[in-house]
């Protein structure tokens, strides 16, 4: 998910991308939110689930066409896809940071995000087509109330740590 139109042209960005996609797993976001050009009709026959809250018209992040790396749909992927570049992929762009710079904090998320998700399997099972916040809240929230383990601290933990990461590192604020 890039606005630069030479993306296709530029390996380094693609793989990057490749690499990362956090922005499209669940990690960076719960939802998308569409634009009024989107066609639902046209996503849904794509794949994506479109739900309505309050007339704004959404699909939930894990995105159901990111398959393994790659999206399955990227032709015709939504505006806010396609208008989309992370901090890192903006660094790399701009010539502030170097893509093998960029690889290292994908590869550093990616580890953070590899021991969130072993926390959460520790604790409850989830499920994996809800965004990773929405699974660490589940995690988080005991059987019972008010007990809560080591594992559901170091999980709070872990995933502040993340957050905090994700924050100064791949989102764009606005």
């Amino acid at each position: 998910m890039n606005e630069n139109p030479d993306f296709n042209t530029q390996p380094a960005i693609a793989n990057l991308c490749d690499a990362c996609g956090m922005c499209c797993d669940g990690t960076l976001f719960d939802s998308t939110a569409l634009e009024p050009s989107d066609s639902e009709r046209k996503l849904s026959s794509l794949g994506l689930r479109i739900k309505r809250k309050k007339n704004l018209l959404f699909f939930l992040q894990p995105c159901a066409a990111h398959c393994g790396s790659r999206c399955s749909i990227y032709e015709n992927r939504p505006t806010r896809c396609r208008d989309f570049s992370c901090r890192q992929l903006r660094g790399v762009n701009s010539g502030e940071i170097t893509e093998a710079s960029a690889r290292m904090k994908v590869a550093e998320a990616r580890e953070r995000v590899s021991a969130v998700l072993l926390l959460i399997d520790q604790i409850v099972e989830t499920n994996p087509r809800r965004s990773l916040a929405r699974r660490v809240a589940n995690a988080l929230t005991p059987e019972q109330p008010n007990v809560r383990t080591p594992l559901h601290e170091q999980l709070e933990s872990a995933m502040n740590d993340l957050e905090n990461l994700l924050e100064t590192e791949f989102r764009i604020a606005g």
